[in-house]
């Protein structure tokens, strides 16, 4: 990951999660629920709301650099760096990935959570895979969010 990619989002989700976000979200009961707060030209920031079990599955964010935090909750994000990687991602924590990078991040807690998202530029697809313990396959793609 190159810092200098992804610190303007890392920045960026901090100013958005000083505002009071959270009297925006309403969780759903499953699944999740998404705010579109900002989208320029350069970026879009999203709120997210995850109810318990809320996963979702192995994608990547097409050429879109990506950074995100947790408000409230916990998310559990595994990543795919060639082998399985796994953070805890609580309150306040913030990750980043350039374009490419393939996760799925997961609400594996019994309380929901709520993140905040932001994508540069713009999300313009999304790559969908199978997770199959030492590879993964390409299974899908969509456009981004309208």
């Amino acid at each position: 990951m190159t810092a200098l990619a992804t610190q303007p989002l890392l920045d960026a989700i901090r100013t958005y999660a000083e505002d009071d976000l959270l009297a925006r979200v309403q969780v759903p009961e499953t699944g999740r629920e998404f705010h579109l707060l900002h989208r320029d030209d350069e970026v879009e920031i999203w709120l997210i709301a995850w109810s318990p079990g809320a996963s979702t599955g192995f994608h990547d964010h097409g050429t879109a650099t990506t950074a995100f935090t947790v408000l409230t909750g916990s998310l559990v994000e595994h990543n795919w760096l060639g082998g399985l990687q796994i953070a805890d991602v609580g309150p306040g924590d913030a990750r980043a990935h350039d374009a490419g990078h393939v996760h799925d991040v997961r609400n594996v807690g019994s309380r929901p959570a709520i993140s905040l998202h932001a994508y540069a530029p713009r999300l313009d697809a999304m790559h969908h895979y199978r997770f199959l313990g030492d590879r993964i396959d390409l299974i899908g793609a969509e456009p981004g969010r309208p």
